[in-house]
């Protein structure tokens, strides 16, 4: 049960930022600067947001770029900000839902394979800042995700916590950890963690997830039950 979850840690890519065509661009971008023909498309970069930068730089680059990975990598980082600017974006329900969870005391932290200049980028489109209580990547002290989960919570001793991300090194990061996590089935890796316990199909269910369904009724329609009850007695 997630009733006295009081830390929600999230992934960033496919979680909250919708990052494919950010990403492709940049990087044809980058491609088409350091003189290669190879591009990449949507499809391969949907499917390996998330992973580690040398694990998704292998695969989404032909054999002949790879060889040039980190300097492509490097290249990247340099358009980074201004191409998020461009071509990134919340998923829908992302700012409000974070505003929200704030509000309700909610502990809120990020957590990502991700450089801090790209997280740094990401928050300037995601408009969540002053709701986050916490961010580090895994590039920040050399950790893998499992290590800096644990890190985080750590941290946050004694708080229940939950795990919100859309890919299978999330879920594993979860596990390894103990703890429980949510699925974001609307992300990037659906078809890798649609067994999960715990899933959302859009961000703002997370919160009825956290806090049970709530009385939604009308003072009105409230009003009618009453004398029903009333009535009825």
């Amino acid at each position: 049960m997630l009733n006295n979850i009081k830390l929600v840690i999230f992934d960033i890519d496919g979680t909250l930022l919708d990052s494919v065509c950010f990403n492709t661009y940049n990087m044809n971008c980058t491609l088409e600067m350091m003189g290669y023909t190879y591009r990449v498309d949507e499809a391969c970069i949907r499917a390996n947001l998330g992973a580690t930068a040398e694990d998704f730089y292998k695969v989404v680059l032909d054999e002949v770029c790879y060889l040039d990975w980190e300097a492509i990598r490097t290249q990247n980082r340099v358009n980074v900000r201004q191409a998020m600017q461009g071509y990134g974006k919340a998923f829908p329900g992302v700012e409000s839902t974070f505003k929200a969870l704030y509000e309700k005391g909610y502990k809120l932290v990020l957590y990502s394979n991700c450089s801090r200049l790209y997280l740094e980028s990401a928050l300037e489109v995601l408009h969540i800042t002053p709701y986050i209580d916490y961010t580090e990547c895994v590039k920040d002290n050399g950790l893998e995700k499992p290590e800096l989960l644990k890190k985080i919570v750590s941290l946050y001793e004694g708080m229940d916590t939950v795990v919100v991300g859309d890919r299978i090194h999330d879920l594993e990061a979860a596990a390894w950890n103990g703890l429980p996590y949510v699925a974001a089935l609307y992300g990037f890796g659906k078809d890798e963690i649609k067994d999960a316990t715990y899933q959302i199909q859009a961000i703002d269910e997370l919160i009825e997830l956290l806090e049970g369904p709530k009385y939604t009724k009308s003072i009105e329609e409230y009003i009618s039950l009453l004398d029903k009850e009333k009535q009825d007695a």
